[in-house]
C-alpha cells in the first residue's frame, strides 16, 4: 500500500453505540425481596424509526436479568445486557400496561404492570407530591461495577438524576398480591434537606457501549481533506501524520467526545518493535465530568496489540455537599471505570482484528446494583 493511499484512507480501530434509552427507573426491593426478583427497571425507548415503547429490566435474585419489551420494540443486540450482572437470562415480549414516566412541577409520577414470565401480575406505582424543590444529579451510572463479562465499557451518562422522596409519596410494588418494600436509602443523609428512597430515576439519558468487543476485518474509511472520517454514529478527526486524535458522537442530542493527546498512530506506519502510549479522556457536557485513562499501541511482528486502560476513573464535577459525598475519590461511583481493560490485536497483513474487555480488578462496591 502505498503511503498517498494510507494519507487518503483511515483504518478504524473501534467505535460505540447509541442505545435508544431515553428514561429509565430502578425500584430496589432488595431488602425485602420476591421469590425471583429483587429489582425492576423500566426504560423508555426511542427508536431511529421513530417508534416508542417501554421495557423493564427484572433484576434475579441469582445475579442474571429477565427483560420484558413490549411488541413494537425492535430486538437488538442482546450483547446490550452483558454489563448487567451476570446478564441475560431470558426476554420475554410482553404489553406493559398502566404506564407513565414524567416529572412534573419537580414531582415524579412513575407506574407500570405486567405479567411476568411465571405468570404473576407486577404493578409498580410512584407519585411524590412534595411541594419541596429536587435538584437533579449529573451522573456516570455505576452499572458496570457489577458485571462479569462485559462486551464494552457502559458510559451511562444520566442527566437530572433523583432519588425518590420519602415525605408524602404514594410508593406501591406489588407481585400477584403480596406487597414489597422499597429500599430506603442506603446512608444517613439526606438530600436537599429530604429524606429518600433508593429508588432512583433520569429522564434524560445519554447511553453510550464504548469500544464493543468484536470480532472482524477492520474497515478502511476515506479521509477528507479537512482530516475527518466518518461512519453513521461517529466521526473521526486524524492529524496530518494520519494519529486519530479525536472521536466525536454524530448526534441532535448530548454531545459525546472522546480526545487521545497524543493521537493514535496509523497501526498502518508503526515500525516493528516500537510502542506508542498516550492519555484518553471521554467528555459529554461539562457538568458530567471526564472519564481518564491512558492507552498503549505496541506491534510486534506482523501484529499490532492495542491498550486501553480506563484507570483515572471518573472524574466527577461535584456541585453540593451531597455530590461531593456520593463522590468521593475511593467511591464506586468514581472507580469502578478503573476496574476494566480493552485489549484488541490486529494483523497487518490482514486487518483482521479481535477484541475483548475484561475486569482486571474488583471494584470497592463490586455487588453494588445501581443504575
Amino acid at each position: 500500500m502505498s503511503v498517498q493511499e494510507k494519507r487518503q484512507t483511515a483504518v478504524i480501530l473501534f467505535g460505540f453505540r447509541y442505545t435508544e434509552i431515553r428514561k429509565l427507573a430502578l425500584v430496589n426491593i432488595e431488602k425485602d425481596p420476591d421469590q425471583y426478583y429483587m429489582g425492576l427497571e423500566p426504560q423508555w425507548i426511542k427508536q431511529k424509526d421513530g417508534i416508542t415503547g417501554y421495557r423493564v429490566i427484572a433484576y434475579r435474585l441469582d445475579g442474571y436479568v429477565d427483560v420484558y419489551d413490549e411488541p413494537q420494540l425492535v430486538l437488538e443486540n442482546e450483547q446490550s445486557f452483558d454489563v448487567t450482572g451476570k446478564g441475560l437470562c431470558e426476554r420475554i415480549t410482553t404489553t406493559i400496561k398502566n404506564v407513565a414516566f414524567f416529572r412534573e412541577q419537580d414531582r415524579l409520577r412513575l407506574s407500570f404492570s405486567f405479567l411476568d414470565k411465571y405468570g404473576r401480575h407486577v404493578q409498580v406505582k410512584i407519585q411524590e407530591h412534595s411541594t419541596k424543590s429536587s435538584k437533579g444529579v449529573s451522573l456516570l451510572a455505576p452499572v458496570g461495577s457489577s458485571s462479569l463479562n462485559p462486551t464494552y465499557l457502559p458510559v451511562f451518562f444520566l442527566y437530572q438524576f433523583d432519588f425518590v422522596r420519602k415525605r408524602g409519596t404514594e410508593a406501591s410494588v406489588k407481585i400477584d398480591d403480596q406487597e414489597y418494600q422499597m429500599d430506603p436509602f442506603p446512608y444517613p443523609v439526606p438530600k436537599d434537606m429530604q429524606w429518600r428512597y433508593y429508588a432512583r430515576y433520569s429522564d434524560d439519558c445519554q447511553i453510550v457501549e464504548f469500544a464493543p468487543s468484536f470480532e472482524e476485518t477492520l474497515k478502511r474509511l476515506p479521509v477528507e481533506e479537512n482530516g475527518v472520517a466518518e461512519t453513521a454514529e461517529v466521526k473521526y478527526t486524524f492529524s496530518e501524520n494520519s494519529a486519530l486524535q479525536r472521536m466525536e458522537a454524530i448526534t441532535d442530542d448530548h454531545p459525546l467526545e472522546v480526545i487521545f493527546s497524543e493521537g493514535i498512530p496509523d497501526i498502518r506506519t508503526i515500525q516493528d518493535n516500537h510502542s506508542v502510549s498516550g492519555l484518553f479522556s471521554i467528555r459529554a457536557k461539562p457538568e458530567m465530568g471526564t472519564i481518564e485513562g491512558k492507552y498503549i499501541v505496541e506491534r510486534q511482528g506482523s501484529k499490532v496489540t492495542l491498550m486501553l486502560l480506563p484507570e483515572g476513573g471518573w472524574c466527577a464535577v461535584p456541585d453540593s455537599l451531597f455530590t461531593k459525598l456520593m463522590f468521593q475519590e475511593k467511591s464506586v461511583f468514581r472507580q469502578w471505570p478503573a476496574t476494566y481493560e480493552y485489549k484488541q490485536v490486529i494483523d497487518l497483513e490482514t486487518l483482521h482484528s479481535t477484541s475483548a474487555w475484561r475486569r482486571v480488578k474488583e471494584s470497592a462496591q463490586n455487588d453494588a446494583q445501581t443504575s
